[in-house]
């Protein structure tokens, strides 16, 4: 099956379909362009993984920064937001951490 490649992904093509600008046509995909793709899927994973964490921790957080924000919060509640507020902040901090893409520090979410 032919292809039409780039530096960055590919796509498979029939005979006489007309190439994109930047496109190469080859036969069969190089490795390095499917260690590319995978380098690819496997942050997105990451990323798609945090963004989920980020959002549960959000919909903790944000009936809690209202109370907060009122001045009707619950000294239970102040430790509760306080240490959600720590987990999405350590969270955000995850891909600067060493292991991340492959092995993501994850930090422990809160156990109030």
């Amino acid at each position: 099956m032919p292809y039409a490649i780039t530096n960055t992904g590919w796509r498979a093509i029939g005979e006489g379909w007309e190439l994109a600008q930047g496109e190469t046509y080859i036969e069969d995909l190089p490795e390095w362009l499917l260690m590319v793709t995978e380098g690819q899927r496997i942050e997105a994973s990451a990323r798609m993984t945090l963004n989920y964490l980020m959002y549960e921790a959000d919909k903790v957080i944000q009936p809690l920064q209202d109370d907060y924000d009122v001045g009707d919060i619950t000294d239970d509640n102040l430790s509760r937001w306080k240490a959600w507020k720590g987990y999405r902040s350590a969270l955000g901090k995850t891909p600067e951490r060493a292991g991340w893409l492959l092995a993501p520090d994850w930090p422990a979410i809160p156990a109030i």
